[in-house]
């Protein structure tokens, strides 16, 4: 039983790695075009006391900063570059998909 719940779990996570890590590619070259690591060094990610410290925080923070920037994002192109940071280096809780009203 424990051997088929283990075998279970780890084919799981084969078969969702790649769809978690989709917008990954995507996210990153969005980030890297709107030119975001000039104004974001390294050295401002060391000290976070009154950072960013949700993913709703992180959300804001992407989008006023396309705004600020000039990065002619739609939502979604927010939500990619979004989701992108947040795998890639702040690991928050995300929250759950909203479903279209259509």
């Amino acid at each position: 039983m424990f051997f088929r719940v283990t075998l279970s779990v780890f084919l799981g996570t084969l078969l969702l790695t790649p769809a978690l890590q989709a917008d990954m590619p995507e996210g990153k070259e969005m980030l890297d075009e709107a030119k975001c690591m000039e104004c974001h060094v390294p050295s401002h990610f060391k000290h976070r006391d009154n950072k960013v410290n949700s993913y709703k925080k992180l959300s804001d923070s992407v989008r006023a900063c396309a705004t600020s920037s000039g990065a002619e994002w739609f939502d979604e192109d927010s939500d990619i570059v979004t989701e992108y940071l947040n795998k890639k280096h702040y690991h928050y809780k995300t929250p759950p998909k909203k479903e279209d009203d259509e």
